[in-house]
């Protein structure tokens, strides 16, 4: 380079500077009208669509929707006819869902270490096979866990895989997905003890003006374990990258609004570089934050979110009645979703399914579930061998090129130029 070009080039990065300097005040100004804009969308539901309005129509609207404010509900995903049926079966699926894991902490008990626990649990499956619902997991050398809690909830599965989550998902992920976790979240409404209704510890219940910030695997800073490398799922480190890892999708069997358990969420928090457990960023996780708000949707609808966004379900619910909601977690085939946390036997990280059980899943469901069976053997689905091929194609192409005419690849490339910032 001569001093011409050098002098060009520091001018053209010192532009880019600028730009981005005024990029960062301009975004400034606009966090100035957080709690406007949140008001707005609270008021006009402007993160919803319906799944009526048509096939490209919702997945657009939906797609927008995540990237601009990192979350979305689509309504009307389980038809008016079929809610009740669903509600009741998760109803039913909760009691026997907690009791088979406490039936495995009191059969665990509190002696010894993780891997005399897993080795008890092993023996369980057993000896304690009347007692004990556990399933074995993909990976050697790990104990069972409980199963998935899909297998008691068959309602509920016929509509898991809705072709217009998937169009959503795959678009904001990838073609190739994996569920990577499903429980139930129901939130307690008042009790007749005086107990208040709300999420978490009853002590903490009760106050609208509470919150737990925090973000979803793998942008979980705590990873599930904090220090215990027994229990830690691991987590990508601050500053998140730009790139959606994980949507997660929260069925409301239940009206919910700002009194009966409605998820809160603060609006573009996805792609702010600060977290809520952040050690140094200076955020009070059971406090309110500007702009934040509560999601309000029927029941039927599917709240989706980037697993960045800042979110909290609510504790508080003064409706009177319990609000029930199914979780489940979505990522891309090559996340590294059960590769650690090898005492996590209780925690809902993949469940797993038997071989039967995996079986009666419906069809476009199994897919989504086949990291979870020990007997199905787990490969790359056919969009990711097509875009593979296309890649081989080209590159074939290329090496042709070589072939039949070299001396024209000097300058093949010419168009094609990098800054480097």
């Amino acid at each position: 380079m001569d001093d011409g070009e050098i002098k060009q080039v520091e001018e053209i990065r010192n532009r880019i500077g600028s730009l981005e300097s005024e990029l960062l005040k301009q975004k400034e100004l606009l966090a100035q009208h957080a709690q406007a804009i949140s008001t707005d969308l609270a008021e006009n539901r402007r993160y919803a669509v319906s799944a009526e309005a048509g096939e490209k129509d919702v997945v657009e609207a939906c797609c927008n929707s995540l990237e601009r404010y990192g979350f979305a509900v689509v309504d009307n995903v389980i038809p008016v006819e079929k809610i009740s049926t669903v509600r009741e079966e998760v109803e039913l699926a909760g009691p026997l869902i907690e009791g088979n894991l406490k039936a495995i902490r009191d059969y665990i008990g509190t002696n010894g270490g993780e891997e005399e626990k897993r080795s008890l649990l092993q023996l369980a499956q057993k000896d304690q096979k009347e007692k004990l619902e556990l399933r074995a997991v993909r990976r050697r050398h790990y104990g069972p866990k409980p199963p998935n809690d899909i297998v008691w909830m068959p309602e509920y599965a016929s509509f898991l895989a809705h072709p217009l989550l998937l169009q959503i998902t795959q678009r904001m992920l990838d073609e190739h997905l994996k569920i990577a976790q499903l429980h139930l979240r129901p939130i307690a409404a008042n009790s007749s003890d005086g107990t208040p209704g709300g999420f978490g510890r009853a002590a903490d219940r009760g106050r609208p003006d509470t919150r737990e910030w925090h973000t979803d695997w793998p942008h979980d800073l705590s990873a599930y374990g904090a220090g215990n490398a027994q229990t830690n799922a691991g987590c990508i480190r601050q500053p998140f990258p730009d790139v959606p890892m994980c949507l997660v999708m929260i069925w409301y069997l239940t009206d919910v609004d700002e009194d009966s358990g409605g998820t809160w969420v603060v609006p573009g928090s996805h792609r702010d570089p600060r977290n809520p457990r952040g050690p140094s960023d200076d955020i009070t996780v059971s406090a309110p934050i500007t702009g934040d708000m509560q999601i309000s949707a029927k029941a039927g609808s599917v709240f989706i979110q980037d697993s960045r966004t800042w979110h909290a379900s609510a504790m508080h619910n003064t409706s009177g009645k319990t609000r029930i909601a199914v979780v489940n977690r979505w990522c891309p085939w090559w996340m590294s979703v059960d590769d650690y946390a090898p005492g996590g036997t209780l925690n809902t990280v993949c469940r797993p399914l038997s071989q039967e059980e995996y079986s009666t899943l419906p069809k476009p469901l199994q897919p989504l579930m086949r990291h979870l069976c020990p007997e199905e053997f787990d490969e790359i689905q056919q969009p990711v061998l097509d875009r593979a091929e296309a890649a081989r194609a080209r590159t074939a192409w290329g090496f042709e090129q070589l072939r039949r005419a070299p001396e024209k690849l000097r300058h093949a490339n010419a168009h094609v130029r990098v800054p480097i910032i």
